[in-house]
């Protein structure tokens, strides 16, 4: 087999950067491509994959969002604008070098497995040959919807969260919002200004945690907690405790208690949605059970009548540019070895896969290394490489995947130290090799 020792990278979001860096220093040869004429991913307001609106911050703090040997401004918030967070992305990419390594307006409609290697084909017409692929487009790809459709119709406008753009979509608007996340709890909050109603409907309890707490970002005030309790179990007490005195248990507000522990779940980090929730502004409603023309009727037999709906329901993942029976599937998402590695193929990588509680700099790093790791030995053929490649048809690492919420949105969470910490193991493993033998 003639592994053609050059590496793709699928997208220009701050993964496909963050490896592109990591790439570049380790001194592997590489391309990038992006379908937008710049950087940013959902960052970039102005391209097709943005997932921006006016109002959106960071719901990470910048002591954990931002890259540790590549700080953001001293200028920045705690909690960034999304321009500022896009503007940090440009800066790191132009600082590395990765502008020179990229081709942009280059959307990959064409990844085939090619003589042991992959072809890759873009819009565009550009055609190369790469030993290894490193898929990076990001987890917001395809807006998802309800598994079943809500029955009857609906007269008024309706859209997903990934085609809200400005709040004068709400305008003078009554407005329902279908989901929990934190883009759905944003767009709620940004309806109480614009429309003239407000209705969020959703089917469990959640927990809602405030940006802040004892005047540090909540993460960081969490983190310093360290191991002032002898027990998990206490740790998580005193901060529900904490959170009820500051006003953020949902119960308060009449809403549903989560059945599943504080840690178990994606954080909603917004410090406003409880507050318009107490003050009647939003009007907190179960599960829609049908439309009729305007009409909305709820599981509770209540019905309401609304001028928008916004499905705030999460993503899907796509790779359109690859045969799908090329990959193993479970539950409807590819099966992936850490969340990044196909079981069944050996030159193909996925970066970027994973919900975590946790900035972008715990992970990036760590992410960028262990692919610079796995080519130097997919490309030298070690006995590392050997060992790995046994371990990942066999090996059932613990990710924390079995404790979270049984839900579309967490077959991709993972416990973020717990894998890191895997990854740091098996890139280990793959660097089991002489010095004579690297790339």
């Amino acid at each position: 087999m003639n592994i053609l020792k050059k590496v793709a990278i699928i997208g220009g979001g701050p993964t496909g950067i963050g490896v592109g860096r990591e790439l570049k220093e380790a001194g592997i040869t590489f391309d990038l491509y992006e379908s937008e004429d710049d950087f940013g991913g959902v960052w970039n307001s102005s391209a097709e994959c943005g997932r921006t609106y006016p109002s959106l911050h960071l719901i990470s703090p910048k002591f954990n969002t931002q890259i540790p040997d590549f700080p953001m401004p001293e200028s920045y918030a705690q909690y960034p604008r999304h321009d500022k967070m896009l503007e940090y992305i440009r800066a790191y990419a132009l600082h590395y070098g990765i502008y020179d390594h990229t081709y942009f307006n280059s959307r990959v409609i064409s990844l085939k497995p090619m003589d042991g290697n992959w072809q890759i084909i873009t819009e565009n017409g550009k055609k190369e040959i790469y030993g290894l692929v490193v898929i990076c487009n990001g987890l917001q790809r395809k807006p998802r919807y309800p598994d079943f459709a809500i029955p009857g119709k609906f007269s008024g406008d309706i859209f997903h969260t990934c085609q809200y753009k400005s709040p004068n979509q709400l305008k003078q608007k009554r407005v329902l919002v279908i989901g929990a996340g934190n883009s759905g709890c944003d767009i709620a909050v940004d309806a109480v200004h614009h429309g003239s109603a407000v209705f969020h409907s959703t089917r469990r309890g959640y927990y809602y945690q405030p940006k802040f707490i004892g005047g540090k970002p909540t993460p960081q005030w969490m983190m310093e907690l360290g191991g002032k309790f002898s027990s998990k179990a206490e740790t998580l007490a005193y901060i529900e405790q904490v959170f009820r005195l500051a006003g953020f248990d949902g119960q308060d507000y009449g809403l549903l208690r989560p059945d599943y522990p504080l840690d178990a779940a994606h954080p909603i980090m917004n410090s406003q949605i409880l507050y318009y929730i107490g003050h009647g502004d939003i009007v907190s409603k179960g599960e829609v059970s049908r439309f009729d023309d305007k009409q909305i009727w709820f599981k509770d037999g209540s019905k309401e009548e609304v001028d928008v709906v916004i499905y705030a329901t999460g993503y899907d993942r796509d790779f359109p540019f690859i045969d799908s029976a090329l990959l193993e599937w479970s539950s409807a998402i590819p099966d992936l070895f850490l969340h990044s590695t196909p079981r069944n193929l050996d030159n193909l990588l996925f970066m970027g896969f994973i919900n975590a509680a946790g900035g972008l700099g715990d992970g990036l790093k760590t992410q960028g290394s262990y692919v610079v790791s796995y080519t130097r030995a997919y490309f030298g053929q070690t006995d590392g490489l050997k060992k790995f490649l046994n371990a990942k048809r066999n090996d059932v690492p613990d990710i924390g995947q079995n404790y979270f919420v049984n839900s579309h949105r967490h077959l991709w969470e993972a416990d973020l130290w717990k894998l890191l910490s895997q990854m740091r193991k098996y890139r280990d493993m793959l660097d089991e090799v002489s010095e004579s033998a690297r790339v």
